[in-house]
C-alpha cells in the first residue's frame, strides 16, 4: 500500500544525499583549482627569480673639489635578463664602474661583466657578459609590458642591502607624472609606487601580470614606502634609441615656456573661447625650434593632442602629464608637430628634433666616466663650472647664490661655459689671496674668453709680469706670473698633486705643440 509521507521522506534524504555529493565535488575542485594556482604562481615567481641579477660593482670615484685625489667604492645593485642576453639596469648602478661582476638567483658563481650602453639621462644601463656562458642565458628572459595604471597592483624584484637573498615586496600605483631623475636631473615619465624601496633595489624588475611594468629607480628619503621606478615607456624608447648601436638620447625642442591660466595672457595673444597652450618666452639660439617657432607663440597643440593653459595634456582618460613628455617620447632626428597661435591666428608647424638638453646649458649637467677638469697655476686652482662642482660645493661658507643662478642661463657664441677659482693651495707666492674661494672669473687682464680651454690658453701663453681676474664688480685676484711659475712644482709637491691640470689640458697642450711644429716644417710658398 503506497504511503505519501515515507515517499517523501525518501525523496527528501535522496535530495539532501545528492546535494552533498556535488557539495563534496565542487569543494574538491575548488581545492584543486587553488593548487594549481598556487602552483602556476609559485612556477612563475620561480621564472620571475631566475632572471633577477645581482651586481657586485667597484667603482673609480673622482673628488670633484680635489679632481687630482679619487678613491674605490664598492656597492650592489640589481637587474634582470631581457631579450637579446642582455642584463638591464641602472646607470646609476654602474657608472664609473671599473670591474663588475653578476650573479644569478639561486647560484654562488659570479660572471665579469660590462657595461654595453649606458643612458644616463634615463638612469638605464645594458651590461653583458665579458666571457661567453652559454648556460646563463637559458633563463627565460623578461618581457616588457605597458604602462601601468593607477592603483595597479605591482610587485619589486631586488637584492637590498642587508641582505644576500633576492627580496620580494608588493605595493600599488600611486600616480604618474613627468619628475626629476635625480641621477641626472633630468625629467622624463616616472612612476610613483608605495612598494618598499631600499638601496641595492636599484635596477630590479617591478611587474604586474607576468610582465615587466617598470625598472626600480629612487625613493623619497623624507617619505616610508615612496618609490619611484622608470616605466616601460623609457625602457623601450631607450632599447629603441640602441638599434643602430649608438646612443642618442632625449630630444628638446630648446625653448623656455610660460603657463597662460591668467585671462589677460590669453586675452594678449588671441587665445580665445575653448583654444588653451602654453606661451613660447624664449628660443634658445642653435635650438631645433630656432626659425620655426617665435617669441611670443602660443602653442597649443602637440603631436594632435591639445595643450591646457598650465602645460598639461592628456595622457589617457581622465590622466594627464606635461606636454614636453610628448617630446621626450621622440627620437633624435624624428619631427614633431605643433599648431600654435602667431598674431592671433592658427599656424601649423614642424619641427625637426634634432639636438639634446645638454646642448643648450652654460652649467654642465653631471658627468660619469669622466674625470673633472682642473688647472693649477702657482697655487690658484681653476676649474669650469659645473653641476657637480656646485653640488659638491653647496655646503661651502660663503658660496656664491650668483654662481648658481648660472644654471638657468645657455651658452652663447660669447662663453660657452663659465670660470671658476675654486680654492687657493696656500705659499709665499700668493699671499693676501689665500681665504679666496669660489670666485667665478669674467675678464683676465680686461678681456673675456669662451671656455675654459680658451682661458688656460690665456693664462699659459701670458707674457705680462702680472696676470689680473676679476668677477662682475671689479673684485680682483693678480697673479705675478714669474713667482707662480718659479714656485709651481714645489706647491705641488707640498699638497701631493701629481700634475699641475687634467690629462684633457694636457693632450690638448702636447696638440696644440705638434700643430705649431708642423706648420713651421712647412716649405715656404714660391713667389
Amino acid at each position: 500500500m503506497f504511503k505519501p509521507n515515507a515517499y517523501k521522506l525518501i525523496l527528501f534524504m535522496a535530495l539532501i544525499v545528492n546535494a552533498m555529493f556535488f557539495a563534496t565535488t565542487t569543494i574538491v575542485q575548488a581545492e584543486e583549482i587553488r593548487l594549481v594556482t598556487k602552483q602556476e604562481k609559485r612556477a612563475a615567481l620561480g621564472d620571475t627569480k631566475e632572471a633577477v641579477i645581482k651586481l657586485f660593482v667597484v667603482s673609480h670615484i673622482v673628488d670633484t673639489l680635489k679632481p687630482w685625489n679619487s678613491y674605490i667604492s664598492r656597492s650592489t645593485g640589481s637587474g634582470f635578463i631581457i631579450n637579446g642576453n642582455r642584463i638591464l639596469t641602472n646607470a646609476h648602478v654602474v657608472s664609473n664602474a671599473t670591474f663588475i661582476e653578476v650573479r644569478k638567483h639561486g647560484e654562488t658563481k659570479r660572471y665579469e661583466a660590462k657595461v654595453s650602453h649606458i643612458s644616463h639621462d634615463s638612469d638605464l644601463a645594458i651590461v653583458t657578459l665579458k666571457n661567453d656562458v652559454p648556460d646563463f642565458y637559458k633563463t627565460e628572459f623578461l618581457s616588457l609590458g605597458d604602462l601601468p595604471d593607477a592603483q595597479q597592483e605591482v610587485t619589486a624584484y631586488g637584492y637590498p642591502v642587508g641582505g644576500d637573498s633576492l627580496s620580494v615586496t608588493r605595493g600599488v600605483v600611486s600616480r604618474i607624472e613627468r619628475s626629476v631623475y635625480v641621477h641626472k636631473n633630468r625629467s622624463l615619465i616616472s612612476v610613483q609606487v608605495d612598494a618598499a624601496i631600499n638601496p641595492g633595489n636599484s635596477g630590479g624588475p617591478v611587474l604586474s601580470s607576468g610582465v615587466v611594468v617598470g625598472v626600480v629607480m629612487q625613493s623619497m628619503n623624507s617619505s616610508e614606502n615612496v618609490g619611484y621606478i622608470i616605466p616601460t615607456n623609457v625602457v623601450k624608447h631607450f632599447l629603441e634609441d640602441l638599434r643602430d648601436n649608438q646612443y642618442d638620447g632625449f630630444p628638446t625642442l630648446g625653448i623656455l615656456h610660460q603657463e597662460i591660466e591668467s585671462p589677460a595672457l590669453r586675452d594678449k595673444y588671441g587665445v580665445t573661447g575653448d583654444e588653451s597652450g602654453v606661451l613660447v618666452s624664449m628660443v634658445y639660439p642653435g635650438a631645433p625650434a630656432e626659425g620655426v617657432l617665435m617669441k611670443n607663440d602660443i602653442i597649443t597643440h602637440i603631436d594632435g593632442r591639445k595643450i591646457a593653459n598650465n602645460g598639461m595634456v592628456e595622457l589617457r582618460h581622465r590622466e594627464t602629464i606635461a606636454y614636453e613628455h610628448f617630446v621626450d617620447m621622440h627620437q633624435v632626428g624624428e619631427s614633431i608637430k605643433l599648431k600654435v597661435i602667431r598674431d592671433a591666428k592658427p599656424k601649423d608647424l614642424i619641427v625637426e628634433l634634432t639636438k639634446t638638453q645638454d646642448t643648450f646649458e652654460l652649467v654642465a649637467a653631471p658627468s660619469f666616466e669622466k674625470k673633472p677638469s682642473y688647472f693649477i697655476f702657482g697655487g690658484f686652482v681653476f676649474m669650469p663650472l659645473t653641476d657637480d662642482l656646485i653640488t659638491a660645493s653647496r655646503r661651502r661658507m660663503g658660496f656664491d647664490d650668483k654662481v648658481l643662478n648660472l644654471k638657468n642661463f645657455w651658452p652663447t657664441d660669447e662663453r660657452k661655459e663659465a670660470v671658476i677659482l675654486t680654492r687657493v693651495l696656500p705659499a709665499n707666492s700668493n699671499k693676501g689671496f689665500h681665504d679666496v674661494s669660489f670666485v667665478l672669473v669674467e675678464k683676465l687682464d680686461g678681456k673675456t674668453f669662451q671656455d675654459f680651454e680658451s682661458f688656460y690658453k690665456l693664462v699659459k701663453t701670458s707674457k705680462s709680469d702680472f696676470i689680473k681676474l676679476e668677477d662682475e664688480f671689479g673684485y680682483q685676484v693678480v697673479i705675478d706670473r714669474k713667482k707662480a711659475l718659479s714656485s709651481q712644482d714645489k706647491i705641488l709637491e707640498l699638497y701631493n698633486v701629481p700634475q699641475g691640470q687634467s690629462n684633457d689640458l694636457e693632450k690638448l697642450l702636447e696638440k696644440e705643440e705638434k700643430e705649431d711644429e708642423a706648420q713651421k716644417a712647412k716649405p715656404g710658398s714660391a713667389v
